[in-house]
């Protein structure tokens, strides 16, 4: 279509109108862009002149009182109480900004504004972590224990990954630890493991055996990783009556439990079906080193679903005692121990046995069954063996001696199953899993 003007004057003014328009539809991309530009810098004169290019967006300014607020070499608490009431104004539904708001009042001393900017953020956001947990933790500064609690079982009913710290913070207002797992934290796996771990590995296990109960007391399936560490603090602390007393409750809150041994076996998961290695009363080994290879075979079996295989790599006369399980023996007590196991090509004339030791006042005390070497079916290996009256712990081990004839670097596989220690005169017979 052609647009017909009356004369020059017209379409001088029409030409201006249409240019001004076209700069103004360039103008303001270019400034988002030279501001985007600035912003991206991450510098206190980048969010400087951002704000400057554009007055109006409330983010600018709050990444500006964030520099002011933030900055530990040049930090303006004033200034940043400026800049995010700023941007407060202009997005009064930032609960980020009212956050980092009474952070700011709060580093000044005005404890009755940074509490109006943590209420109105929780006003704004009431299913925030975030807001619940600055909140709580406000709460705990002015000494406020119960409105501080309410706060913080809110922080961790959202985000239970901040349990350890919050029990941590909630215990320097109120030393009771039973009244802060009451009130602080939801009665959740998730909320007391952190917790378990912070405890085990300060080595308080009062503590730790308070969450132990707590969480064995939900009757909820939890990784038997996640628990291992509060075994081995009890372990590494000679609590050892204490962590064997309780290894039962661990079991029968893991996922995926294996089938029951045998009624009375010190030793647990000696069919090797849980796949687990590595820490409590398990099995403990380390899967490759230069000579072996150790890791559970499906393929091979004498029962259940696997078994647990050595493979030796032909490069040394090898002195191997790996693949061990810690047990606590009662002093005196006579004890058979028995094993399966399976050869192919393990060459030298020394094999592989099993060996009960046993920690005494006059040092280790060691007893060792006979070895299977070359290749072999399932074999079953017996150990009888009395616990010395002074043996407060002991081990299992699957062990290879060195061998005195030449030629004697270890070569082939083995296959360990079925490994039970139970006291003499009992009958190896399995009891049934439990549901």
């Amino acid at each position: 279509m052609n647009l017909q003007l009356a004369n020059a004057r017209t379409r001088v003014v029409l030409l201006v109108c249409c240019s001004a328009l076209a700069l103004l539809l360039v103008f303001f991309p270019v400034r988002n862009a030279i501001a985007a530009h600035y912003l991206g810098r991450d510098t206190r004169e980048g969010y400087e002149r951002a704000v400057r290019l554009e007055p109006h967006n409330p983010r600018n300014w709050y990444l500006l009182g964030r520099s002011y607020l933030y900055d530990l070499e040049q930090p303006d608490p004033v200034k940043a109480v400026g800049a995010l009431r700023k941007s407060v104004k202009l997005d009064p539904f930032s609960a980020e900004a009212m956050l980092d708001l009474a952070i700011a009042y709060d580093g000044e001393g005005d404890t009755a504004e940074a509490r109006a900017a943590l209420v109105s953020a929780q006003r704004v956001y009431p299913l925030s972590a975030d807001v619940a947990w600055s909140y709580g933790n406000f709460l705990l500064r002015q000494g406020e224990q119960e409105a501080a609690f309410t706060q913080l079982h809110t922080a961790l009913e959202l985000d239970p990954k901040r349990s350890a710290e919050a029990f941590s913070r909630a215990l320097q207002l109120q030393p009771d630890s039973n009244v802060v797992l009451d009130r602080v934290v939801p009665a959740t796996p998730a909320t007391y493991l952190p917790i378990l771990h912070m405890m085990s590995g300060a080595g308080d296990l009062e503590t730790a055996q308070q969450i132990w109960f707590r969480l064995v007391g939900l009757h909820q399936k939890v990784p038997l990783r996640e628990v291992v560490p509060f075994f081995d603090a009890l372990i590494h602390a000679r609590r050892l009556d204490q962590a064997a007393q309780l290894w039962p409750q661990a079991v029968a809150i893991m996922e995926n439990p294996p089938p029951a041994d045998p009624a009375g076996s010190m030793l647990w998961d000696g069919g090797f079906e849980s796949g687990f290695r590595g820490g409590g009363f398990s099995w403990r080994f380390t899967p490759v080193s230069r000579d072996v290879q150790i890791s559970f075979d499906r393929a091979e079996k004498h029962s259940g679903e696997q078994s647990l295989r050595i493979l030796f790599n032909g490069r040394e006369n090898l002195n191997f005692e790996d693949a061990c399980h810690q047990f606590v023996p009662d002093p005196g007590k006579s004890y058979l121990l028995t094993g399966w196991v399976k050869t192919q090509s393990l060459t030298s004339s020394e094999g592989v046995r099993l060996q009960v030791g046993a920690f005494t006042k006059a040092g280790v005390v060691l007893v060792q069954s006979g070895e299977v070497h070359g290749t072999q079916p399932w074999t079953q290996l017996q150990l009888a063996w009395t616990a010395p009256q002074d043996a407060g712990f002991g081990g299992v081990c699957v062990r290879r001696k060195m061998s005195d004839m030449p030629g004697s670097d270890i070569q082939g596989a083995a296959w360990i199953d079925d490994v039970v220690m139970i006291p003499a005169g009992a009958p190896a017979t399995a009891v049934a899993p439990q549901p």
